[in-house]
């Protein structure tokens, strides 16, 4: 037990070596409340085992935590997978693409663009770390190719936090891994 934790739960407003102060003299008897400058009473040991039991999480808080952060980590695996960038074969054979946010919106852009008409000749594109020509044709593959590797992975997350959520025990929320 934690007894300085369970008089501020007890007493919120208590300030730790204002209010009261807590000693262990290292005689193998453990921490006591030496002072108390509080008006309420000292509470008895009996009160603060009390007071510490009721702020423990129960089994069913430890595990929604387990299962909250074990998802946050799938959600990160899952932002850095698509980040990572995808292959496409759209100049013919496979061309690695960076897909970072910046990459993602230009292409986006540079679609719109295209949409409206507003690029007529060959889209310069970066593919395996060297600036290409892409034809429309070319570019609206490689726009696909980059939808379908963030869906893909944005699908795969939906699975495993599934998973996740279903999993009954947090042995196995840990074991699902990306």
């Amino acid at each position: 037990m934690n007894i300085v934790q369970a008089i501020i739960h007890l007493y919120p407003q208590a300030v730790s070596s204002v209010d009261f102060i807590v000693q262990d003299d290292s005689d193998g008897n453990g921490p006591y409340i030496a002072q108390w400058n509080l008006e309420h009473p000292q509470p008895t040991t009996e009160e603060l085992q009390s007071a510490w039991d009721t702020m423990q999480p129960t089994p069913e808080q430890v595990l929604n935590d387990v299962r909250s952060s074990h998802i946050n980590k799938l959600n990160a695996a899952c932002n850095t997978s698509i980040l990572e960038g995808f292959t496409s074969s759209a100049l013919g054979t496979d061309n690695t693409y960076d897909f970072e946010y910046h990459d993602q919106i230009n292409l986006e852009g540079m679609l719109n663009a295209i949409s409206a008409g507003i690029i007529t000749e060959n889209i310069i594109w970066k593919a395996s770390g060297v600036p290409q020509p892409h034809n429309f044709e070319q570019f609206k593959v490689l726009y696909a190719d980059g939808l379908a590797h963030k869906n893909a992975n944005i699908n795969k997350y939906w699975e495993l936090k599934a998973e996740a959520i279903s999993a009954n025990n947090a042995e196995d929320i840990v074991s699902i891994m990306w």
